[in-house]
């Protein structure tokens, strides 16, 4: 069957490349430190909140495109609830240097709980979006290019999504307490996320060759 995703498929990936590019915008060294070696390397090593979210938000970013471009492969077409799920997930994404840039101001502060707890409360706002627009793609078989083998990989994907969106909303509520520990699980997050693209991909590969 001929895929009729090309456009949205494209218009989603100018997103999720503008939003990374986003993130590293707000790495920089403040306009009034002192021209002194000392002052700037130790301005240099105080941005370290800011490094570490960076890296932490473009993981996270890469491995929803990752997951995007995977589910994607099993589209066919896209109606318009579909349409506007994705775009409520790019909508996030979009938004997604917002909390970087709070949790980079804030960490190592007196408000660091607030700014971690809404770091990965929005996190997992972002991967809800991304399990409504997995749940929305499994109830309507019309829309992928295969059938039964489809739905049975995105019902797996679906519950990995459900368990990350419900381990962020613990992490959330436990930088209200624990900030540091909380960031440290939003990193260690990388590595469940990687498994389930990866895993995704490898159902994925094991469904295309059911269908040919």
């Amino acid at each position: 069957m001929e895929k009729e995703t090309a456009r949205l498929e494209a218009f989603s990936d100018g997103i999720f490349g503008v939003a990374i590019t986003l993130l590293a915008l707000d790495i920089k060294i403040p306009e009034s430190v002192e021209a002194a070696d000392d002052v700037l390397w130790r301005s240099i090593v105080q941005l370290w909140p800011a490094y570490l979210t960076f890296f932490n938000s473009f993981a996270v970013v890469l491995l929803i495109w990752m997951g995007h471009h995977m589910i994607f492969r099993e589209v066919r077409k896209a109606d318009t609830r579909l349409i506007f799920l994705n775009g409520l997930m790019l909508l996030l994404i979009a938004l997604f240097p917002y909390p970087t840039r709070t949790i980079g101001q804030f960490a190592g502060t007196g408000a660091e709980a607030v700014a971690t707890a809404f770091y990965a409360a929005y996190t997992g706002l972002v991967s809800l979006s991304f399990l409504l627009l997995t749940l929305r793609l499994r109830a309507t078989p019309a829309l992928l290019v295969s059938g039964a083998g489809a739905r049975a990989a995105l019902g797996q994907l679906a519950r990995f999504e459900a368990i990350g969106v419900a381990l962020y909303a613990m992490l959330a509520l436990a930088a209200l307490w624990w900030p540091g520990l909380a960031l440290a699980g939003t990193c260690a997050m990388w590595l469940y996320w990687g498994l389930v693209v990866a895993l995704g991909g490898r159902q994925g590969a094991i469904t295309s060759g059911e269908a040919a």
